[in-house]
């Protein structure tokens, strides 16, 4: 491909990429602020217009749509650009995926609006969103590191160089336990649970106060952070003796610990701050980049497909 036109594919997909993480965060100001009604029941008018009605609620969920569709028009183009422009299943996969979870992430946006934000169409909703922006964000990674000059070590290069099967199970692990986590404090947020465990770390003065109820379903998420924190560390000791064969690995685990740990003190300033929403959107994006970074990993664990090699070999 000329460098040209892959520069303006990487160009396409950098906004693309920018354009979802803003669709992320007034996603889930959206349902902080209760927007999500807005425009009424009714999907895409709103309020039965073209334009927003008076009102904040109106203002913020408008912008939400108009945010998603331009979004969703940039990855539909970087998206099918590089699926044509590179043959390689890495960069295809990813950009499937991109392209795939933002039409499932609206369609359930939709069904969201039409049930009265129902709380676990919300948190879904969040997942799909997680998985859209994480595949957007990685193909263009992966195009980046295909642009460097072929003298440089690029994360593919590094992947001739296998990993352990336990190394590769624990990160794919770490994803997956990501996935949940989530869900499971999207759905905090969602049904106000938020509020039922006061103080942090203790839960409302109590060392464990069981399972039961709102407070049950904040103290379960507490614990499950708190595993999450436990594996991105057993990962990181995995990945040092790859240091020196592996070096964009071994960076992505540091940025992982880093993200796990400032996620668990940024839990802990949003009950603090009594579930403000500064701290609420600095949260959810820790969480975004955390599980963005895990899937980056996954894709590095994998050994180069064919066309992977021969992509690289001609970069």
């Amino acid at each position: 491909m000329p460098k040209r036109g892959a520069r303006r594919v990487r160009i396409v997909a950098d906004v693309a990429t920018v354009a979802l993480f803003l669709v992320v965060l007034v996603g889930f100001l959206d349902t902080l602020t209760h927007s999500a009604l807005g425009c009424g029941p009714m999907w895409p008018l709103c309020n039965g217009g073209v334009l927003p009605g008076p009102g904040v609620q109106s203002l913020v969920e408008y912008t939400h749509r108009a945010i998603t569709g331009v979004a969703g028009i940039l990855v539909a183009v970087a998206a099918v650009w590089a699926w044509v422009a590179y043959r390689a299943p890495e960069v295809r996969v990813l950009a499937a995926i991109g392209l795939g979870f933002v039409v499932v992430e609206s369609g359930v946006g939709a069904l969201a609006v039409v049930h009265a934000e129902s709380p676990a169409v919300l948190a879904t909703h969040f997942g799909f969103a997680l998985f859209a922006f994480a595949g957007t964000a990685v193909m263009t990674a992966v195009l980046h590191q295909l642009a460097r000059e072929p003298e440089r070590a690029t994360g593919w290069r590094e992947r001739t160089v296998a990993i352990g099967g336990r190394l590769r199970f624990l990160i794919w692990l770490l994803v997956v336990y990501l996935v949940g986590i989530a869900y499971l404090g999207a759905l905090v947020a969602h049904t106000g649970a938020g509020t039922a465990c006061v103080g942090w770390p203790l839960c409302s003065g109590m060392v464990w106060p069981g399972f039961a109820g709102l407070r049950g379903l904040v103290f379960f998420h507490r614990l499950v952070a708190l595993g999450a924190g436990v594996l991105v560390l057993l990962v990181f000791l995995n990945v040092r003796s790859l240091r020196d064969r592996r070096p964009g690995l071994y960076r992505a685990s540091h940025v992982a610990l880093a993200l796990v740990v400032l996620q668990i003190f940024s839990g802990a300033y949003l009950v603090l701050s009594h579930l403000s929403t500064t701290a609420d959107l600095i949260h959810v994006a820790i969480m975004t980049m955390l599980f963005t970074t895990a899937a980056y990993m996954a894709v590095e664990s994998l050994p180069l497909t064919a066309r992977g090699r021969a992509l690289v070999e001609t970069s």
